[in-house]
């Protein structure tokens, strides 16, 4: 509140934006109006902040990944795109609590053909095995200098390995060892594709493992 005086307006009496002139005491009063929102949020609001929670949380875990896998996907940031793409991924209770559907999480997305990958896992040495089928050039979708890549990622302990496989042109197998203290029931395996310079990107591929 402030008081003022006004030979040209004399007894003030008027709203002008947040401010709001009075005549009082035989003095003009100036106050600032205060907005203030009380509107109960929606069940539909709460789950959809109960998703975005989850997934910006889950986006900086896995920031190598969704730099890589998000290049040029809307305007603003890789994170964001990240957010944006896998709020179906993300599944709220009654009680809007979110749990994250890892096999409809995308770890990458764009207009590239998925890279032709497969997975199984030796219990006996603790690792894992990628077999990658040789793609041909299709209409710039598959180039045979693409790069293709495996995510491998612990859900509980939120850690993350990018791992570069082989180019898109090739046959053959890339071996990867069990990270120390990670849990193989816990272990999320996806695989896609990048242009050799990374600007065009294939959709990521949940990979069950054998």
């Amino acid at each position: 509140m402030a008081k003022f005086d006004s030979y040209l307006l004399g007894k003030v009496t008027k709203t002008l934006g947040n401010v709001t002139m009075c005549y009082m005491n035989k003095q003009n009063i100036a106050r600032a109006r205060i907005f203030s929102r009380k509107d109960k949020p929606t069940s539909e609001m709460l789950d959809q902040r109960a998703r975005m929670k989850v997934l910006i949380e889950l986006s900086r875990f896995l920031l190598p990944v969704v730099q890589k896998g998000f290049v040029g996907i809307g305007n603003g940031t890789t994170s964001n795109a990240f957010v944006a793409k896998n709020m179906k991924a993300v599944d709220v209770d009654e009680k809007h609590v979110a749990t994250v559907d890892y096999e409809r999480l995308k770890m990458a997305t764009g207009v590239q053909d998925v890279p032709e990958v497969s997975v199984t896992y030796s219990s006996e040495n603790k690792m894992y095995s990628f077999e990658q089928e040789m793609q041909t050039e299709e209409n710039g979708f598959a180039l045979v200098d693409d790069l293709v890549y495996a995510v491998v990622f612990e859900s509980v302990l939120m850690r993350v390995k990018l791992i570069s496989l082989r180019s898109r042109g090739e046959n053959g197998n890339t071996s990867v060892a069990l990270p120390k203290n990670w849990n193989y029931a816990n272990v999320k395996i996806y695989c896609f594709a990048t242009s050799k310079n990374g600007k065009s990107i294939s959709p990521s591929q949940y990979l069950t493992v054998e």
